[in-house]
């Protein structure tokens, strides 16, 4: 059960995703994992009776070779999966069935989830270990506003915008308590990204009246400005996204390792947990890089 631990949580963070059908061999119930989003054709994988996919073919023979091992040769340099690797699988072809409505919104879901984390991370907020109890709301990590902005406890939900605190009874167990329910985040951003647009329009007229060449001290401060600002906020945005992925790999691993009976939906909450913090640490990284190429071109 360890190594099917470590299996699972390997490829979930290469972008496989956890699915909540298990294998269908006899006396296997390890659920299956799909390809990443966007890679065709879709692969469904055990980590218990599948080998990995992605294993490298044999090489094509030098002195004389068929036409099918040439192609085969040709596939092993393609970074996606191709159809043979699927065929492979010691597992029954499995088809996938026809999306519902519901797999359809949960998709829809764990991808606005991955924005949202992304642009609150780089505002200076902080995901938290705990997910969002809306029976709405799928595995959803909660944030915590900046230190510098708020000297509470509060916890949000970046899908449903529930703001919720920690409570302890007597027995000394944590609970979340919903504080109240706002409106989705998209209209707090609205409202939260207008309010600086005022304070930008009303300093730039006053560049002109103070300095004969505000061109030049825009062009020697703007550098420090960014460099001071930008940069450090996703440096701990990356390192929060990071120390969350290896703590929800923990959290999957002791819910996979057989001391436990198998909870295959905490485990799917798990797994999807997963993929939207690693979506959102390759978006932020993406965007440091950026950044560093913008200061070096200046």
């Amino acid at each position: 059960m360890k190594e099917i631990s470590e299996r699972l949580g390997e490829y979930m963070l290469k972008g496989w995703v956890l699915t909540d059908r298990t294998c269908q061999n006899s006396g296997c119930n390890v659920p299956l994992m799909r390809s990443p989003n966007g890679q065709t054709p879709v692969v469904h994988y055990c980590a218990s009776c599948d080998e990995k996919p992605g294993t490298n073919l044999p090489p094509v023979s030098t002195t004389s070779s068929s036409s099918s091992m040439s192609s085969a040769s040709q596939i092993t340099h393609i970074s996606t999966p191709p159809t043979e690797v699927s065929s492979g699988l010691s597992s029954p072809t499995f088809v996938l069935p026809p999306e519902t409505e519901e797999g359809r919104r949960r998709r829809e879901q764990s991808d606005m989830a991955s924005v949202e984390l992304g642009k609150r991370l780089l505002q200076g907020w902080a995901m938290l270990g705990d997910e969002c109890p809306n029976a709405q709301c799928f595995g959803v990590p909660l944030v915590r506003p900046p230190k510098a902005a708020a000297r509470d406890s509060n916890k949000e939900c970046v899908v449903c915008g529930s703001v919720y605190v920690t409570e302890t009874d007597w027995a000394g167990r944590e609970r979340l308590v919903l504080l109240n329910s706002a409106s989705p985040p998209q209209a707090e951003k609205n409202t939260t990204e207008a309010m600086p647009i005022p304070k930008l329009s009303t300093s730039l007229p006053k560049i002109p009246v103070k300095a004969a060449s505000p061109a030049s001290t825009a062009f020697t401060r703007g550098p420090d400005a960014h460099l001071n600002t930008t940069l450090p906020l996703l440096r701990d945005a990356i390192k929060a996204l990071e120390q969350t992925i290896q703590m929800l790999t923990l959290k999957l691993t002791a819910l996979s390792d057989g001391r436990l009976p198998m909870d295959l939906l905490a485990i799917s909450y798990a797994a999807d947990a997963i993929s939207k913090t690693t979506q959102a640490l390759t978006h932020v990284k993406q965007l440091e890089w950026s950044e560093l190429q913008n200061l070096a071109h200046r």
